[in-house]
């Protein structure tokens, strides 16, 4: 991450870490994906994003319907309101 010597990471999309595994990331799994995030920009700034998955990000272990509009369906915040312990476990895992 340090190759190119940027003034940090703008926004660490926390979905990949949904998208990339076979389901939900512990809240130890996420811990350990944001410290080392964390100690491998050595103290640059790192904004972290929230899960933000929806109609257009689809991970199958989510069973989120198909919908007309994904930009206002069922996405982000709203997913995490209807399921809070996604959530929580998340920020957890971030504090």
């Amino acid at each position: 991450m340090q190759v190119n010597d940027g003034g940090g990471i703008g926004l660490f999309r926390s979905e990949f870490l949904y998208l990339n595994s076979p389901d939900y990331p512990t809240e130890d799994q996420q811990f350990e994906a944001y410290k080392k995030v964390l100690a491998d920009m050595d103290g640059k700034e790192v904004i972290i994003r929230t899960l933000d998955i929806g109609a257009d990000k689809q991970i199958g272990y989510f069973n989120l319907p198909k919908e007309d509009n994904p930009a206002m369906g069922m996405r982000a915040l709203r997913i995490c309101l209807t399921r809070p312990e996604i959530f929580k476990t998340q920020l957890r895992a971030l504090y």
